[in-house]
């Protein structure tokens, strides 16, 4: 059952992106690039970065390639790694992702679970719930699913490598480390450290989770005067740093860079000692499991006792650290999947002491059909409305395939071009070329300047003729955009808008504007595209048509496609 549920969730996930290519047969033609629903956010781009032979010290401009990595790189590596066994193509290479990710993590959540509970029914229901459903772990999920909405863009298992990876190996350490703790083979120990240091290299918030955790589960055992488990325990989360001093030596080169500190503000950490909340689901589940769950066995009770107190100490590390992150993702990934797991396990339970066998199936299969149900409508209703990722938007998209094929054709690799976000998504994608702009570059490679943020920004609104005059106007138009480009997510996260950043930071962005508009636009774009090496600009006549390049002296039409013309930089 474990496994044909596994393919099940397989299949689930990927269909959305087979389906595309059903209903739209006729776009897939000898040597046309299709664009296909657009994968989230900047993963599926350090995928294809990974396969272009490229480290991630920078995925989107052309210098800082060998820099230190900031994001870590195990997760785009292992789905690249596994596109370019096969010789696929990125879009095929993020299908197989989307059929093998969810099939192995499956199984290594059923396997945790069994082998924490001993019910079969507990570790299906926990399974599915956490990757079909994690909708229904929020009231505002409910909310909308109620509603008739769908709370998600597709489900967040088919996001290229976030969250499917961080799963992969958050479950990996925990089956082993569930094994190390209880038999105390070494086997399994060393299997635990293995998979506990590959964290290190894959995303920062599950180890930070993991150490959080063994912290508590140490001192708990302390408090039970069981040393020596502690002292064997303490050896796993030892030998996972001896794993991952490569990663800390890569942080370290990063640190001395000047950028670090912009990149880090950019990111979203907040210098604060202030407690947060824990979230009242988290509560409950804790309440539930201390007033429920057995105590006969005290190591078991223990390490769930551990894992429901880790999030105190997550979400409120900055009480002594001072610098606060982005505890969002701990809660997402980590704080309400564990705690869903251990109710459920809990509530199995009393299933079993109660001996109520039948209501006990009943509950199951409620569980696991909502949770299908709920996969399914999600990933239906997100194909046929989403404004983002969706079916529809996928079709317009379309345009950009010529454009794609084009410049893979007629430019040469490692290039670098200038155009809107929308331009940058599809060339970091689907070629080996670079770009000077994309949305939230700010804070994702320590390459990235303020000097060259400023000098972006201030390009396009040249581009878009706002003279002195105009320009505090024109900016406020743009206030999230200005924001978002210069400071990344930091005024959102300290003030809940990136409209909120100050009035006085603002008006300086704005002053330094204009000074620049001693130099005239022509000579200003000259000398910009000059000092980044840009060599191809595409632009979108609908979206901008106020930019009109073809006044520029400096610029060759080289290809139109429609309403985007390609133009050729010649200084």
């Amino acid at each position: 059952m474990a496994i044909i549920f596994a393919i099940l969730v397989s299949v689930i996930t990927a269909f959305p992106q087979v389906y595309f290519r059903i209903d739209h047969k006729d776009l897939y033609q000898e040597g046309t690039q299709v664009i296909e629903m657009l994968p989230h956010g900047p993963w599926a781009q350090r995928v294809r970065e990974i396969q272009d032979g490229h480290g991630l010290g920078n995925i989107h401009q052309k210098e800082g390639k060998n820099d230190p990595y900031i994001y870590q790189p195990l997760g785009p590596m292992i789905v690249a790694y596994a596109g370019s066994i096969f010789n696929l193509d990125i879009n095929n290479t993020l299908l197989l992702s989307r059929f093998v990710l969810p099939f192995i993590i499956f199984l290594l959540i059923y396997g945790f679970v069994f082998l924490v509970s001993r019910d079969k029914f507990a570790a299906l229901a926990s399974s599915i719930v956490l990757l079909l459903a994690d909708s229904l772990m929020s009231y505002s999920g409910i909310t909308q699913l109620l509603q008739g909405v769908s709370p998600d863009h597709f489900l967040r298992l088919a996001r290229p490598v976030n969250p499917a990876v961080i799963y992969l190996f958050l479950f990996a350490f925990l089956l082993f480390f569930w094994q190390f703790y209880r038999k105390g083979n070494w086997k399994h120990g060393a299997l635990s450290v293995i998979a506990l240091g590959l964290n290190f290299y894959n995303y920062f918030y599950t180890w930070t989770y993991l150490y959080a955790f063994g912290s508590i589960l140490i001192l708990l055992l302390i408090i039970q005067r069981n040393w020596k488990q502690s002292l064997r325990i303490g050896g796993v989360f030892v030998g996972g740093a001896i794993v991952a001093i490569p990663y800390f030596i890569n942080m370290y080169r990063a640190s001395q860079f000047p950028t670090f500190k912009d990149m880090g503000i950019s990111s979203g950490i907040i210098l604060s000692h202030q407690p947060l909340f824990i979230g009242s689901s988290i509560i409950i589940a804790l309440l539930f499991y201390l007033f429920l769950f057995p105590r006969i066995d005290k190591e078991k009770y223990l390490f769930g006792l551990a894992i429901l107190l880790t999030p105190f100490l997550t979400m409120n590390q900055q009480v002594l650290t001072g610098r606060l992150m982005q505890p969002d993702h701990y809660h997402w990934f980590f704080h309400k999947p564990l705690a869903v797991i251990f109710v459920l396990i809990t509530i199995f339970y009393l299933f079993d002491r109660r001996h109520l066998d039948l209501y006990k199936k009943i509950f199951a299969i409620l569980v696991i059909t909502s949770s299908i149900a709920t996969a399914v409508f999600i990933q239906a209703y997100s194909y046929k409305y989403d404004s983002r990722d969706g079916g529809k938007i996928a079709i317009e998209r379309q345009k950009y395939g010529p454009v794609m094929d084009w410049l893979n054709s007629n430019v040469e690799k490692e290039a670098q071009i200038f155009g809107t976000n929308d331009t940058a998504e599809m060339v970091v994608l689907y070629t080996s070329l670079n770009v000077l702009y994309h949305d939230g570059i700010c804070c994702t490679s320590i390459s990235v300047t303020k000097t060259t943020l400023y000098e972006t920004m201030f390009t396009f609104f040249r581009l878009n003729e706002v003279d002195a005059q105009s320009a505090y106007e024109a900016f406020s138009r743009e206030r999230a955009f200005v924001s978002r480009h210069i400071f990344g997510i930091y005024y959102r996260k300290l003030y809940g808008a990136y409209e909120a950043i100050p009035d006085e930071k603002f008006e300086e962005i704005v002053v330094l504007y204009k000074t620049t508009l001693s130099t005239p636009t022509s000579l200003w774009l000259k000398q910009i595209f000059a000092k980044y090496e840009v060599e191809y600009l595409v632009w979108d006549k609908i979206k901008d048509p106020l930019w009109q390049l073809d006044k520029y002296t400096f610029l060759e039409k080289s290809a139109e496609f429609g309403d985007i013309v390609i133009y050729h930089f010649n200084p």
